[in-house]
């Protein structure tokens, strides 16, 4: 006996109202929170996130000084996002960023359900698992931070979105939407940089995991993606005269990681900052210094550090109860809590499974994809910078382990042809 994934789908108009559903459910489970509880202050990150979405919203350009110096730090999406709404309500309060978020939020459940009905067996299991995602604590209490979660979360999730349906029907189009799509996420946050290298590189996999794309569709696929970068790389070059394709935070990210540097027979990583500091060396006299300290302690970096990075990322963030003095580093943990932590890695272990099982040929390569970039997004947050939210972004991809889905799909399909008959034997054509 045959089954057809297509006759178990709902017609487009169907979808639609399923989406707008889950959109509706996901937006006011954000805005009962907020208006539940009082926000917390924007400080750290937050606070230069909204001076960049001041100074887009006032017409003073990517900036965080008001239009004196372009800014270069950050990643251009979010701020830019959050400037155009600013405008569009004419105030930039921290609520109305909130209220943003809680749109973020919802588009992001939407696109989640889009994203699930291309890799879960039946229209029920996508709307159950995009539900799921409408009401976790884990992402409603990231709208009260004016932080990217929520945008590099939509983003993300849609970009994988494109991503399986080109796997499962090739065409130049649809390689062209998906780097198009990597791109603007990658302008979210440049973290994704390698997921169309990833999906390109699917070709050398053994049969049963590969998925077979042409020359075409391999040049519509990056030539989307260097499209949507490239307008913001010129810009970049235009203000600092050096090749930056989304932004420069690397200098940042160097400095926190050797401050939060406990290397086992060498001086804290805080310690050589404040005599860094001390002495007044800046610039690349001050980048030459943190890299020999990391040259020196290369073991504890590629070995402590990385492993320390992530165990953190797959913990569930908390930082709304942190802000509210709740459930603090060292405080007594809540049954609640508790049970919640061992839900969420188990997610993990769903993913090791789903793995072993893809690894031998259970599951079409549109699913192997969302597995090989779940990996690689954080083993790059092991190296570079572990932090629990960092996970966020791909939790949509995480939950879509646990449901379960049919045989392998081999072969290409048809250009626009969406249906996809399973047997005994895997793909029936």
């Amino acid at each position: 006996m045959t089954r057809e994934i297509a006759a178990d789908r709902p017609r487009d108009g169907r979808v639609a109202a399923v989406a707008a559903l889950l959109f509706a459910v996901a937006l006011g489970a954000a805005l009962l929170f907020l208006f539940s509880y009082p926000l917390p202050d924007a400080k750290n990150d937050a606070v230069e996130y909204l001076a960049l979405a001041r100074s887009v919203a006032g017409g003073e350009g990517f900036s965080d000084d008001g239009g004196a110096t372009p800014a270069v730090y950050r990643p251009p999406l979010f701020s830019i996002l959050l400037g155009a709404w600013f405008r569009l309500t004419g105030t930039s309060s921290v609520l109305s960023a909130a209220v943003f978020q809680s749109l973020l939020h919802g588009l992001g459940v939407a696109a989640a359900f889009l994203l699930f009905l291309e890799i879960l067996p039946s229209r029920a299991w996508a709307s159950g698992a995009a539900l799921v995602l409408a009401i976790t604590p884990l992402l409603v209490t990231r709208v009260a931070f004016v932080l990217q979660e929520p945008t590099v979360l939509l983003f993300t999730v849609l970009a994988a979105w494109a991503s399986a349906r080109l796997v499962r029907a090739p065409s130049p189009g649809r390689a062209a939407l998906a780097g198009a799509a990597w791109g603007i996420c990658a302008l979210a946050k440049v973290v994704c940089w390698f997921a169309p290298f990833l999906l390109l590189a699917m070709r050398f996999l053994p049969e049963r995991l590969r998925w077979s794309w042409r020359r075409r569709e391999a040049a519509c696929l990056l030539i989307g993606f260097i499209l949507v970068i490239a307008p913001w790389t010129a810009r970049n070059y235009v203000h600092f005269h050096r090749f930056i394709p989304v932004n420069a935070q690397g200098k940042g990210m160097l400095e926190w990681n050797v401050e939060h540097a406990t290397p086992p027979g060498a001086p804290p990583g805080d310690t050589v900052l404040a005599e860094l500091d001390r002495k007044g060396v800046r610039g690349k006299e001050r980048q030459d210094a943190l890299w020999r300290y990391v040259r020196q302690n290369m073991r504890y970096f590629l070995v402590n550090r990385t492993w320390k990075n992530a165990s953190v990322f797959i913990r569930p963030p908390r930082d709304w109860w942190w802000s509210r003095g709740l459930y603090g580093p060292g405080d007594p943990r809540p049954w609640y809590w508790t049970l919640h932590d061992y839900v969420h890695w188990f997610l993990y272990l769903a993913l090791a499974f789903r793995t072993v099982q893809w690894a031998r040929g259970r599951y079409d390569p549109s699913f192997g994809f969302l597995i090989l970039f779940y990996w690689a997004y954080w083993m790059e947050h092991a190296v570079v910078l572990g932090a629990s939210r960092f996970g966020l972004a791909v939790y949509p991809l995480l939950l879509a382990m646990i449901p379960p889905r049919f045989g392998p799909v081999t072969g290409r399909v048809a250009d626009g042809d969406s249906r996809l008959v399973f047997g005994p034997e895997g793909l029936v054509r």
